[in-house]
């Protein structure tokens, strides 16, 4: 797993439900939210391996900047509108 990964590989929360970390760059991620709570992202690295996942929490490590048509602040628009709680560190 990256490095911002290994700390948490196979802790729990309450001593039940375990940690799962997504790692991805804004450029990887799309979703749709509505203002009813509804939530879909999807990650799509240049790797492969697409994914889509229901975050209780986002980390925010890389600068909400540039991107096309300032895609990146939509993206955490979107997540708020979705109800997903996040931390910008920076």
């Amino acid at each position: 797993p990256p490095p911002r990964v290994k700390p948490f590989k196979g802790k729990s929360v309450h001593g039940d439900v375990e940690l799962r970390v997504e790692q991805a760059q804004f450029s990887e991620l799309s979703l749709a939210a509505s203002t009813h709570g509804a939530l879909s992202v999807s990650i799509d690295p240049a790797r492969g391996g697409a994914r889509r996942v229901r975050p209780d929490f986002v980390l925010v490590r890389e600068a909400p900047e540039g991107g096309a048509g300032g895609a990146p602040r939509r993206l955490l628009a979107g997540l708020h509108l979705g109800g997903v709680p996040s931390s910008d560190p920076l």
